[in-house]
């Protein structure tokens, strides 16, 4: 089976991201494919094609603007069907790799299969953070019309493309694979000396991209309120995005910058060991499709507290391996850290709960194993 698949994640042409895992796990799809090819829409002329194993390759269609994404990579994937037949294309959003997917499927008689990576229909709190989003969402249902088959990474998403009159397309439920081997074993040391350089207080961890979905000023605004009733206790952010000036400006003005810290983009081969230094990991997301860094969390034993969304839901188990709170409910938030913060033997056993609740459903291999069953299935009933 030869599959070309259609993203947007830099990070397959060795852009240095958080979730810096993305090219080990396609090179994992690509044991059990013939070819993977990756077409990645990119916003400039710098980047050059990766090869990621014999069998794996990424090429940027360094397009001047995004109004140019579908245009460099039809001509790209052109120039790929000329050397090689594939029988499936798989998209990473119904949005424009979507639509590029649908235009390549009608042109060279491929199957086409459309991922829903984040949680976009009936969803409010997407919707109108951009207000371009209300035409992508009237695009999306126009591509999964066209789609043969569709892939979430949760069950709640499934449940909204079915409730929005789409029962009849194949939807499979398969969580995004992530390698929880890399966050058992930390670098004792390491890990160490970050608890060092805060004596005596207790960590608050939250790692991701600073977008608006992530809730960042509504974590720091808790986090006074945390503070106000637990003074030893330290906020450390790690990641970038466009939020981060905001961010810092709100510490500045709440006066807290002593206690929370932007520690900026860390190298993922890094991450765990501030996994493993935290007493407490956060993800107050005002959504989320499915949240691996809470897999990342329960890996490294830690307990988390985060907002209820479609994908959060489907990974703690309430009061037994984590918490969850209605989103952007600040007492509600504030109540369940502080309830972490001063009960530590009740924040380890939840810690050793959500450690193996993750390590007993949350296989790599069989998980990377099931994506490309699927994906030969999909290819394999061809019209």
């Amino acid at each position: 089976m030869k599959v070309l698949m259609i993203s947007t994640d830099l990070a397959l042409l060795g852009e240095n991201t958080s979730t810096g895992d993305a090219v080990t796990r396609h090179r994992a799809y690509g044991n059990f494919v013939e070819k993977l090819s990756i077409l990645v829409f990119t916003k400039n002329k710098n980047y050059q094609p990766s090869a990621l194993s014999p069998n794996v390759s990424a090429y940027p269609t360094n397009s001047y603007s995004f109004l140019f994404f579908i245009k460099n990579a039809v001509a790209l994937a052109k120039e790929l069907f000329s050397l090689d037949k594939y029988d499936l294309i798989v998209c990473q959003d119904p949005f424009l790799t979507g639509l590029t997917g649908y235009l390549l499927k009608k042109k060279y008689n491929a199957r086409l299969l459309v991922d829903f990576h984040g949680d976009f229909w009936k969803n409010h709190y997407w919707l109108w953070e951009k207000i371009w989003r209300l035409p992508l969402l009237a695009l999306s249902k126009i591509v999964v019309k066209k789609a043969d088959a569709l892939r979430t990474v949760s069950g709640g998403i499934k449940k909204k493309i079915i409730q929005s009159g789409f029962k009849k397309i194949p939807i499979k439920v398969l969580p995004t694979p992530v390698n929880l081997e890399h966050f058992k074993t930390p670098d004792l040391q390491t890990a160490s000396s970050i608890r060092q350089v805060y004596p005596d207080k207790k960590i608050i961890l939250w790692t991701g991209r600073m977008t608006p979905e992530k809730n960042l000023p509504f974590l720091v605004s808790c986090f006074k309120k945390i503070i106000n009733n637990y003074p030893n206790v330290v906020l450390l952010l790690i990641g970038d995005g466009p939020e981060k000036n905001k961010i810092t400006q709100q510490i500045k003005s709440m006066a807290l910058d002593p206690s929370v810290k932007l520690l900026g983009q860390i190298n993922y081969t890094q991450l765990l060991n501030y996994f493993h230094a935290a007493d407490i990991f956060v993800l107050p997301s005002r959504h989320e499709s499915f949240g691996k860094v809470l897999l990342e969390a329960g890996a490294s034993g830690k307990p988390s507290v985060a907002s209820a969304t479609t994908g959060t839901k489907e990974i703690i188990i309430e009061g037994e391996t984590g918490f969850l709170f209605p989103v952007n409910k600040t007492k509600k938030f504030v109540e369940k850290t502080l309830v972490l913060l001063n009960d530590e033997n009740l924040a380890h056993r939840i810690g050793a709960n959500a450690y193996q609740h993750i390590w007993t459903k949350y296989n790599y291999e069989t998980s990377v194993k099931n994506i490309t069953a699927y994906w030969q299935k999909i290819a394999n009933n061809k019209n």
